[in-house]
């Protein structure tokens, strides 16, 4: 990866670690987060219900991430 794209992960890791320690709400999020992504990988595209799953999933997914957003803008310092 390039230095630039390094300088920005370290702001970014550095902004989830304080508002993870610092709030719980959204550290839940972080951990449902990963749950529903584990489940994703996990659907089986042989299964008759799994194009539904996964949207449904997928959604759930999205709305949660916006909520994850909204914390972290909250959080920016300038």
């Amino acid at each position: 990866m390039g230095e630039h794209l390094d300088t920005v992960l370290s702001r970014f890791g550095n902004m989830l670690k304080r508002i993870t320690a610092n709030n719980a709400e959204f550290d839940d999020l972080c951990v449902k987060h990963a749950e529903v992504t584990d489940e994703i990988r996990k659907l089986d595209d042989a299964d008759a219900g799994h194009a539904e799953r996964d949207e449904r999933l997928r959604r759930r997914r999205a709305a949660m991430e916006e909520q994850m957003f909204a914390i972290m803008q909250s959080n920016t310092r300038i």
